[in-house]
């Protein structure tokens, strides 16, 4: 007979425990590892046990085990330990040694550490209605989806009883090769199939649920569901976050664990709740097994809660322990109204590691939920559904392989062209999944003028993004404001389309740019841009120093983005998806060539953008932006450094200077910082009502030091007044700052500021503000 002795409060093993029997003299000693052997056992012996400083047992052989291992549970003698016992005074949980160990030990266990190895990889993602009711369901258009499908299986059920309608479903195979050195991995696609019931944008969906498929390291202090961090169980302050009870020593799978339940110590925190099991020290103390729960009072928007379910193994023979079984769950859309009708995304993963002998096989793929999908979305109110949330997310009208719009500009208004009405459109990847092109015209009530762009974009190599791109112009812009062009976002172009324009001119500009990542993180881009800009008087820029500027520009540029992940649309845009560890830095250089296509300006232009988001422990979160610039060029201020504003009153644009007018600052030099810090409800999470509302902090710094030499002033100077430049500029010694803070998350998408220009207030247009963004996030 074997078997095990363990302190029944703190499952550690006892050792020299005696054991004898009842119709021998003989015995035993556990070892130190509280670890025993009886050779010799009748089914009628009684064991009598006995270990100082604990209460002795008799124990009926006949109700053990011969062929399992057991376990003995010894309670503590308080008489006897009171007598004998000399430590350190109060009570630790003892859950928390287990919890120091786990983590002490993690750089042997840990997966993404110091060993590169190979596995592969099995996705299964699904995305069903649930959580409905009978209203619902006696929907016309619910209660034919449910018939068509039915007739080809029987759909699945909740807890409640309701079907489980799948609107998506995705299988994937994939091999995972992972770089110890670039704490990253390089997936190779093998096999993929997917169904949509919606939009005509699968390629963002599939995207888009990517970072969320990726096996979750519960050995990470941090651990990022829907772009936030959450603080893990093995986090080094995790007395902090959580409570732990350890409530049993069972076995998982073969091996002996300590089972310890773990529950956020503030239910607003980026916490989970759930279980850990630990293997006890013959396995080194690695985590075996995780069921871990974000719960519906996480600060988490959208989600009423995610559940992760995980078990890990030793790869062969080494100590690493990696997950070779996964299932997340995200239930989707009843935060705000928890009878609301919900989507359940469920994410099933079975990663291999093939022996030299053994290959991971591509098992058969279950047709039934795409053949389901696949007959609901050929419905005519499906179509039509699916239709007007596509135009919504768009701002385009989709025909096929051509998109009309953006309808977001067919009409606008402005001091300048008066009622302004545009037609266009642009092709998408389902005419060709690796060419786009398009155009738009547009004309003024009040200027009389045509305008027009057309574009083009070509992908060489997606795996590389290697690209492609040409556009040419002739069109209406303001300076200050940044370039419209064909193909732009639509929602951005409402912001420059309409208004006063102060500082017009029209712009005739040919553009051509190629792409290129040459390695992991590093792309290299080179352009080069002809422009033709003719300035002109309005009521507002009544004389001008100049009325034309031609340029013809080559430039070139080196991105660095590790970790960055990307989602790329059907115009062959692409938009983060996953900020990663690393800022990402942006270096360039701009020459422009004199005389080339007359070309009347000559100069040389040095920039660097770095930006991040990082997390600060409690503190929350960092957002910030670092750019500078340089030119040694004498040039027209248009050619300047001019440094964006925002000429919305209300509308908060963090790329811009929101309380400096369009224009209002030019530098031929300069260094600007721009700090948006979420803190996460440190603060008003105290405040109960708050707290519950999930409304949350976040404080704004805009700084920006800049100049102009003396070279660039004399060459601007306004030809009406002598003693003065054609423009403004910041005095070296003095920086532009902007300062506020305010409150996010209103109605969980709503940002409410307040901003202050603590410098330059002398002819500044609003020195504070009270502004506003609509962004929803998770």
């Amino acid at each position: 007979m074997k078997g095990k002795v363990i302190d029944a409060n703190t499952l550690l093993p006892v050792g020299y425990v005696h054991f004898t029997l009842s119709h021998i003299s003989q015995g035993t000693t556990s070892s130190i590892d509280g670890e025993f052997i009886l050779p010799y056992v009748n089914s009628s012996d009684t064991i009598h046990v006995s270990c100082l400083g604990y209460t002795s047992q008799s124990i009926a052989v006949d109700s053990l085990s011969f062929t399992e291992i057991n376990v003995i549970r010894l309670h503590k003698d308080v008489k006897k330990l009171q007598e004998v016992v000399v430590g350190r005074k109060g009570y630790e949980n003892p859950a928390w040694e287990i919890i120091r160990l786990a983590m002490k030990n993690s750089p042997d266990h840990n997966f993404h550490g110091n060993k590169d190895f190979n596995y592969q990889s099995s996705i299964r993602t699904n995305v069903y209605i649930t959580d409905t009711n009978e209203r619902f369901l006696n929907q016309k258009l619910v209660k034919e989806a449910i018939r068509r499908m039915e007739e080809i299986d029987t759909l699945s059920i909740n807890q409640d009883g309701m079907p489980n309608i799948p609107v998506y479903s995705s299988t994937s195979e994939q091999t995972v090769t992972y770089h110890a050195s670039q704490r990253a991995e390089d997936r190779e696609q093998s096999y993929y199939k997917e169904a949509f019931l919606g939009p005509e944008f699968e390629n963002q969906f599939r995207q888009g649920l990517d970072n969320e498929k990726t096996t979750v390291n519960f050995y990470q202090q941090w651990l990022r569901f829907l772009a936030k961090d959450f603080s893990s169980p093995l986090n080094p302050t995790f007395k902090n976050y959580y409570d732990f009870e350890l409530v049993t020593y069972e076995k998982v799978d073969g091996d002996w664990c300590y089972r310890i339940d773990f529950v956020p110590r503030r239910q607003n925190d980026m916490t989970f709740g759930g279980t850990l099991w630990v293997t006890d020290e013959n396995k080194g103390f690695a985590v075996k097994k995780v069921k871990a729960e974000i719960g519906r009072a996480s600060p988490i928007n959208f989600i009423d809660s995610i559940t992760v379910d995980q078990k890990l193994a030793a790869i062969d023979t080494s100590k690493i322990w990696f997950p070779y079984q996964q299932n997340i769950k995200m239930w989707v859309g009843g935060k705000l109204n928890k009878d609301w009708t919900k989507f359940l995304v469920d994410i099933n993963t079975k990663n291999t590691f093939p022996s030299e002998d053994s290959l991971l096989h591509s098992q058969p793929t279950d047709t039934t939920i795409y053949a389901m999908l696949d007959t609901v979305k050929q419905m005519p109110a499906v179509k039509a559904t699916a239709k007007v949330i596509d135009i919504g997310v768009t701002g385009y009208y989709r025909a096929g392989g051509f998109d009309f719009g953006p309808l977001t500009v067919l009409y606008a208004q402005n001091n300048v062209e008066g009622n302004r009405m545009q037609f266009g459109g642009l092709t998408n990847t389902q005419w060709n999944p690796n060419l786009i092109g398009g155009g738009y015209v547009a004309y003024g009530t009040n200027d009389q003028e045509w305008k027009w762009g057309v574009m083009g974009k070509y992908i060489l190599n997606h795996e590389n993004w290697t690209f492609l791109y040409a556009r040419a112009q002739h069109s209406l812009q303001r300076l200050g404001a940044g370039i419209t062009f064909p193909g732009q976002d639509p929602y951005l172009w409402i912001s420059q389309a309409w208004g006063t324009f102060t500082n017009p001119y029209y712009l005739d500009e040919v553009n051509v740019i190629a792409s290129s990542y040459v390695a992991e993180g590093i792309q290299l881009r080179g352009s080069f841009t002809y422009k033709d800009e003719n300035y002109f008087t309005t009521e507002l820029t009544d004389t001008l120093a100049f009325s034309q500027i031609t340029t013809s520009e080559l430039a070139g540029s080196i991105i660095f983005d590790f970790g960055k992940r990307y989602v790329s649309s059907r115009h062959l845009n692409r938009y983060i998806a996953a900020n990663g560890k690393f800022p990402t830095i942006t270096l360039s250089y701009k020459r422009g060539l004199p005389t080339l296509f007359d070309a009347t300006d000559s100069y040389h232009k040095l920039e660097l953008l770095m930006s991040h988001r990082f997390k600060i422990g409690a503190l929350g979160r960092m957002d910030y932006v670092v750019s500078s610039g340089w030119t040694p060029s004498t040039v027209p201020f248009p050619l300047l450094f001019v440094h964006r504003g925002n000429n919305l009153k209300y509308i908060y644009n963090r790329t811009s200077y929101n309380l400096m007018d369009f224009g209002e600052f030019m530098s031929d030099r300069y260094v600007g910082l721009r700090m948006f810090h979420h803190f996460e409800g440190l603060f008003i999470n105290r405040i109960p009502i708050v707290k519950k509302m999930n409304i949350k902090a976040f404080g704004i710094a805009n700084l920006l030091w800049g100049g102009v030499s003396d070279a660039n002033l004399a060459a601007n100077v306004n030809p009406w007044d002598r003693d003065e430049a054609s423009f403004k500029s910041l005095d070296p010694s003095k920086p532009y700052v902007e300062v506020g803070g305010g409150v996010e998350n209103i109605f969980r998408m709503l940002k409410v500021m307040f901003l202050y220009r603590a410098t330059y207030q002398e002819d500044a247009s609003r020195k504070y503000g009270v502004m506003f963004a609509i962004t929803p996030e998770f």
